[in-house]
């Protein structure tokens, strides 16, 4: 039973990365969709191009929208628990420019 719930997380993983121009596109959408002017990274090792298959995919939303409301509309718009989202208002952007790689979507 264990066995085939990882195998199914590394499928699903695996649909992920190879279609994740596709996720990226779909959560630009729904950000942008709440928040006009709202920015959006991928930064961790997807980002800086080391991540294997079982790392998760980092987003940083920047935005003055509520992170309860961004995070469940991009839960329902089938961005799952492969993508760690972290929702984050403008003062905080110098901060996570200084300890990562930003590439922004």
């Amino acid at each position: 039973m264990a066995d085939r719930l990882l195998i199914e997380d590394a499928k699903r993983r695996q649909e992920v990365f190879k279609n994740l121009d596709k996720y990226l596109a779909v959560i630009k959408y729904v950000v942008k969709s709440l928040d006009p002017d709202a920015e959006i990274y991928l930064f961790g090792s997807v980002a800086e191009r080391r991540h294997i298959l079982t790392s998760d995919i980092d987003v940083l939303v920047i935005t003055t929208i509520n992170p309860g409301v961004v995070l469940e509309k991009l839960w329902r718009a089938g961005i799952g628990d492969t993508f760690e989202i972290h929702v984050r208002t403008p003062d905080m952007l110098p901060l996570y420019r200084r300890h990562s790689k930003l590439v922004k979507i």
